[in-house]
């Protein structure tokens, strides 16, 4: 806690009343050594996991590489929906936003980057659709002007509302966000169960994403406290799971000789 000097007025008060100057320094030491010892508790593990979050999330924003290469490759896109791409971009502006209001590198950072990574393959994604596709779900220019009005919306919101309360209401909006990102692949769940095919499911990104949760669930928790970071890490957790138990169900459909393709293509 940082000691505040004291001025001519407060040494003549000293003077006459020494014990309230002595109570506010004693104040003042113990508030200093609380804040060292809740910084001290924090156990090793999990300020590692704190330093290894960004980069993991910058893993995720970089899993969906493979699929895009498929995507040209076959210059088509399948069954595989947008909302992954659509909400990763939605997902990186608003806690890039709302990282930015709170001085907090550890969130704005990595989400900056996927903010430009999901741009990249939402056009690359809509290069390769089909005209007038509506599984994805909706069309590509419902999600195209959707993005448009929530980004502007956001940017209403960051700049009339005040400080406190747009960190509020764009944290909880981001929540919403981020488990729609971490749940997308699961958009097909009706699909895959039908055909009996997880091909729709980009496991890459499934993974990363598993793994990302689980290290922003620790940091949430156990260093930052903060209810916006680590509900929806732990809701993506779960519908991460979700997407590995589908994949390792169902594999990416039969193969010509009636056996189930690998689960890691």
């Amino acid at each position: 806690a940082r000691k505040r000097k004291k001025t001519n007025k407060d040494q003549h008060i000293a003077a006459h009343y020494p014990s309230l100057f002595l109570a506010s320094d004693m104040a003042e030491a113990t508030d200093f050594r609380v804040e060292t010892a809740i910084s001290a508790d924090v156990p090793a593990w999990v300020t590692v996991c704190g330093q290894l979050a960004p980069l993991i999330s910058i893993l995720v924003f970089l899993a969906p590489i493979p699929t895009m290469q498929q995507i040209k490759r076959e210059k088509t896109v399948g069954g595989k929906p947008l909302l992954p791409y659509s909400s990763m971009i939605a997902n990186g502006f608003i806690w890039t936003v709302y990282g930015f209001l709170k001085s907090e590198p550890k969130i704005m950072a990595p989400n900056s980057i996927g903010l430009l990574l999901g741009t990249y393959y939402f056009t690359a994604f809509r290069r390769h659709v089909s005209i007038g596709a509506a599984n994805l779900p909706g069309t590509a220019s419902q999600h195209w002007n959707g993005l448009v009005i929530f980004i502007a919306f956001i940017l209403l919101v960051a700049t009339t509302l005040t400080k406190d309360l747009a960190v509020e209401f764009i944290g909880e909006l981001g929540i919403l966000i981020c488990m729609i990102m971490f749940a997308s692949p699961l958009s097909t769940m009706k699909v895959v169960i039908e055909t009996k095919s997880a091909d729709s499911i980009p496991l890459p990104f499934t993974i990363a994403c598993v793994i990302n949760c689980v290290l922003w669930s620790v940091v949430g928790v156990l260093d930052m406290n903060d209810f916006n970071v680590y509900f929806p890490n732990l809701v993506g957790l779960a519908a991460g799971l979700a997407q590995l138990v589908l994949k390792g169900l169902y594999g990416n459909g039969k193969s010509s000789d009636g056996e189930n393709d690998e689960f890691f293509q």
